[in-house]
């Protein structure tokens, strides 16, 4: 199965915390566009905040069409077809990557012998190709092996000027993982490529993310996985390692673990110095959020450099939890037991510019339950709860300067948390997180802001009442610049996006 995760840059928050007022936000919404049939999932911008540009998928009976669309001023001012096919055995298809100020749609194509990915420059004002394709990779497929056929992940640098791609091949499940590494810069010409042989067995492999920094070194963070015969069920039964690799190939090579802790969840990223930094959640019985950890490596010689993990304080455990809750939490911690967080999901990897990081998270719990009617008829439903974020700040020195709990409830069912979750915008020192709450009476926009000084401030960025409504799609929105970002809203008749504007 293809997969393509790519991994844009987070703005970088000022070391300083100079301000810790929040700014005002000014909203000015579209007109209504009365299709329902049409969902937009993805926006992006290529530097211009007055244009930014949308992926719009429409599901009309005779007109199942995927559009990259241009809007100047919240208006709808060109549109481009991507294609989409399947004849005799092949599959074409295409998406969109920004990179820098450029457009680029990236065009795939499946068969029975063999998978290619190429570029091609797209002109941004008409929406129309207008170069030759770009080889980013051709696979020829073994006979008889469809494992990782044709998987590949990229990143893109923070000042966007470079792109990676690391390609997996297929082969034989017992031999080990072999992948090519190409690096591209912004006009999709080739810097260098190198094939490298991971020393994992390839079953048993699983590259977690992909990070490259500005002068285009590669970090591959890859979790190994011992085999069914060596697990033991009482203890850790894999390893994270990260993979470092320049044009000479593989160049350094490190585990990443914590004593007798198990890391639960973890992200890289490039500080501003180009040390590669690691942070996360780890865990001291591998189920729950224990506590939380930190550390660089050298952006020279590959080495970490820095390593340091705290519990969670019993305060911040407790905080925003229901009384009863509460006092089974408090009363467990009394016995000796550990405590912790549970159904936490490690988001947001924020570095800072004078080093440390700040670490987002989310409460994400997702199950199912059977109900019988009298008739002997079972329904499923799916339900999906997005509750409290999390955001934690890391000093320079790997100490925990403070911790929030935003409280967050959101519980919807059988429909994939569409509406659910939330939208991270950066803005001088203060992290802005947009999402949907709900009360008897109106449903609202929220936003939760938080300065470098761990203040927290809650208000409306929309109110509206239950018959409009209106809700945003955390997913399909998008900063376009260090004080605008845009969003995409449903109402029960529409859908409608808003350009907001931060003072």
């Amino acid at each position: 199965m293809m997969k393509q995760i790519t991994l844009i840059a987070i703005l970088v928050l000022s070391g300083l915390f100079a301000k810790a007022q929040v700014g005002k936000m000014k909203v000015s919404w579209s007109e209504n566009m009365k299709s329902r049939k049409m969902l937009i999932t993805d926006m992006m911008s290529i530097g211009n905040p007055d244009e930014f540009f949308a992926i719009n998928h429409s599901f009309k009976s005779f007109n199942k069409n995927t559009f990259l669309e241009r809007y100047e001023n919240l208006s709808l001012s060109n549109q481009l077809v991507l294609a989409e096919s399947y004849d005799q055995g092949v599959r074409s298809s295409q998406n969109i990557i920004a990179l820098n100020k450029n457009l680029y749609a990236l065009n795939l194509r499946r068969s029975k012998i063999d998978v290619s990915l190429k570029a091609q420059r797209i002109n941004s004002e008409s929406l129309t190709i207008e170069e030759e394709e770009i080889s980013i990779y051709n696979i020829k497929l073994i006979k008889g092996y469809k494992q990782s056929i044709g998987e590949y992940k990229n990143a893109k640098s923070q000042d966007e000027q470079k792109v990676t791609y690391v390609i997996g091949h297929p082969g034989d499940l017992d031999s080990k993982e072999i992948m090519t590494v190409k690096v591209f810069d912004h006009f999709f010409d080739e810097q260098w490529k190198t094939r490298i042989t991971f020393p994992f067995e390839k079953g048993l492999t699983k590259i977690q993310s992909v990070n490259i920094s500005n002068s285009g070194v590669v970090y591959i963070l890859t979790t190994v996985y011992k085999s069914r015969k060596e697990r033991n069920r009482r203890e850790r039964n894999f390893e994270n390692y990260v993979i470092v690799v320049d044009s000479s190939g593989i160049i350094a090579e490190h585990k990443l673990a914590l004593e007798d802790k198990f890391i639960r969840e973890l992200k890289l990223n490039v500080d501003g110095q180009g040390d590669l930094i690691c942070g996360g959640f780890y865990s001291e019985e591998g189920y729950r959020s224990d506590g939380v950890f930190y550390m660089t490596l050298d952006a020279n010689d590959f080495r970490i450099k820095h390593q340091s993990m705290k519990p969670f304080d019993l305060d911040f455990i407790v905080q925003g939890l229901s009384d009863r809750a509460k006092a089974k939490t408090l009363k467990k911690s009394k016995k000796g037991k550990n405590v912790g967080l549970t159904h936490v999901n490690f988001r947001d990897f924020i570095p800072k510019t004078n080093g440390g990081a700040v670490l987002v998270g989310e409460y994400i719990h997702i199950y199912t339950t059977n109900t019988t009617n009298a008739s002997g008829y079972t329904t499923t439903t799916t339900h999906y709860h997005y509750d409290d974020i999390y955001a934690i700040s890391i000093s320079p020195d790997g100490n925990i300067e403070w911790a929030k709990k935003i409280p967050k409830t959101q519980h919807s069912s059988n429909d994939g948390g569409f509406y659910s979750s939330f939208f991270t915008v950066i803005h001088e020192d203060v992290i802005n997180f947009i999402y949907n709450a709900y009360d008897r009476k109106q449903n609202h926009l929220k936003v939760s802001s938080i300065n470098g000084l761990g203040e927290v401030k809650h208000e409306n960025l929309v109110s509206n009442n239950r018959r409009e409504n209106l809700r945003i799609r955390p997913k399909s929105s998008e900063q376009i610049s260090d004080n605008t970002f845009v969003i995409f809203a449903t109402t029960r008749k529409s859908y409608r996006i808003a350009k907001v504007t931060i003072d």
